[in-house]
């Protein structure tokens, strides 16, 4: 995960609250349930689903992580942060850029995949690996739950999460984004879509 985003945009206006749309569509694994707030969102068989997809209020206030995997520490950057329900099990976490839709428009991606790990066949599968993107730092009640080398294992349940990820750029006003579940099987679960304000 050595790759950075293409360009170094500021962010603007991170801090305020985003809308969410409703997701489109659900893979051959999933049926679609109403969340709390009228969204849409997939939940896979086994119950797992993201279920929310917030700005944090300490995103772009707080230095936590850097660009690659495992790089849980400070880099000089604000990192973006944003809040996520989850229901595990899940594998990995995707944050990646969308267009109006929720269809990934590869401008923006980051996420728990690390080294030689193939992404699932949707983001690319052999020819995108885990170190060809930026980490993705995921805390539970202020603590770190990314494995040593920088991955994530969420077990069944409901969870709180923070994810932060180093500013290196490319996100703007009305640019939406999306968090991505993936299972044990590589199957690939969709949360809300975040429009940033």
């Amino acid at each position: 995960m050595t790759r950075p985003p293409k360009s170094l945009v500021h962010v603007v206006g991170l801090f305020a609250l985003a809308t969410v749309f409703a997701c489109g569509g659900s893979s051959n694994t999933t049926a679609q349930t109403p969340s709390s707030s009228s969204t849409t969102v997939e939940v896979s068989a086994s119950g797992a689903s993201v279920r929310t997809l917030q700005i944090a209020p300490d995103s772009l206030r707080v230095d936590k992580v850097g660009g690659r995997d495992a790089y849980l520490y400070p880099d000089g950057l604000l990192d973006l942060a944003f809040v996520v329900d989850v229901t595990g099990p899940l594998a990995a976490l995707f944050l990646m850029s969308t267009d109006e839709r929720g269809e990934p428009d590869n401008f923006f991606r980051v996420n728990t995949m690390i080294g030689t790990e193939e992404a699932p066949q949707m983001f690319g599968g052999t020819l995108e690996l885990g170190r060809m993107s930026s980490g993705l730092g995921v805390m539970e009640e202020g603590k770190w739950i990314n494995k040593a080398n920088g991955s994530v294992t969420i077990p069944a349940g409901q969870h709180h999460l923070t994810l932060y990820t180093s500013n290196m750029g490319g996100l703007q006003s009305g640019r939406h984004l999306r968090v991505f579940g993936v299972l044990s099987d590589r199957s690939v679960i969709k949360g809300p879509i975040l429009t940033l304000p």
